[in-house]
């Protein structure tokens, strides 16, 4: 059993800061591509595909999450990092 808040462990932890700025990036542009599309949007089935390859599957399942929280509060997607492409100084936790 599995305590904290964080939904990963000790491999991601191994997780380099650059591979974790390149999953926060093909994220974030896979969920624009959504919130522009529409979730069921052949537009962006290459983005998902890059997303689920460059993030651990663990991560996936917690964005998309955090994703589905957004949209039931009816708000669009911005990136909760401080890291990255698109990235926010002062990031909303959803």
């Amino acid at each position: 059993l599995r305590m904290g808040w964080w939904p990963w462990g000790e491999e991601e932890k191994k997780m380099k800061a650059t591979s974790r700025v390149v999953c926060y990036d093909s994220r974030d542009e896979y969920f624009f591509c959504l919130d522009e599309h529409g979730d069921e949007s052949s537009k962006c089935k290459h983005l998902e595909k890059k997303y689920k390859q460059v993030c651990l599957q663990a991560w996936v399942k917690y964005f998309n999450v955090q994703r589905e929280r957004l949209k039931a509060q009816g708000k669009p997607w911005t990136s909760p990092n401080m890291e990255g492409q698109h990235a926010s100084i002062n990031p909303e936790r959803p």
